[in-house]
């Protein structure tokens, strides 16, 4: 037998059911248009101040490099055995001999903190060699002061982790270094770039940008 206000109740549940999926379809498609307008406005689409060379972009390179380092730091992560100096030593002669291509990810990451400090130290000589650290500028130059400081120790912890150093220092203590280098290093870093990008983008560098 045909009940027709079952039936309309069953209509009107599978039209709110529809209207429901299409409600999160929409929600989803309006969070991912505010993440695209989002990085559009401050990363892919942000315009270069007028006059501006590739010396003065050495900041926006030290953070790719910092990205690139943060990349091949995180693969390496999962080879690299600090528990004592004989599984350090063999784990890294794996990544060079064993894993696909680990030596070149390990000789990237190598050569990418001298990089890094060489972009940094350039970045600095440039902003106080222009003084563009007055003010209203302080405090870019108290953070990026932090920055290389920061870089310098991940780039000192980083080499102690070496197997030449793991050979001669035999009274070094891996473990502790280890979590300096992969932990404490890099959250200090992200917290004060994220502190001086910030400032930045209220400031710029001779105009807000």
């Amino acid at each position: 037998f045909f009940d027709y206000d079952s039936a309309k109740k069953l209509n009107g549940g599978k039209q709110m059911k529809k209207l429901f999926c299409f409600k999160q379809i929409t929600a989803g498609t309006e969070g991912k248009g505010f993440l695209k307008k989002l990085i559009e406005t401050n990363v892919t689409r942000k315009l270069i101040p007028k006059g501006m060379s590739w010396f003065g972009c050495m900041g926006g390179l030290s953070l790719l490099a910092f990205l690139i380092q943060l990349t091949t730091g995180a693969f390496l992560l999962f080879y690299f055995n600090p528990s004592t100096k004989e599984s350090a030593i063999s784990s890294v002669q794996r990544v060079i001999h064993t894993v696909p291509y680990g030596w070149l990810v390990l000789r990237l990451h190598s050569a990418g903190s001298h990089i890094m400090i060489c972009m940094v130290f350039s970045h600095m000589l440039r902003i106080f060699f222009k003084e563009i650290y007055r003010h209203p500028r302080e405090l870019h130059w108290v953070s990026g002061s932090c920055l290389l400081i920061l870089t310098l120790l991940m780039c000192y912890t980083g080499s102690m982790l070496s197997v030449q150093n793991i050979y001669s220092n035999s009274a070094t203590r891996l473990l502790p270094v280890y979590l300096l280098h992969i932990a404490a290093t890099p959250l200090a870093m992200s917290l004060f770039m994220g502190m001086h990008f910030f400032m930045i983008k209220k400031t710029g560098i001779h105009e807000p940008l």
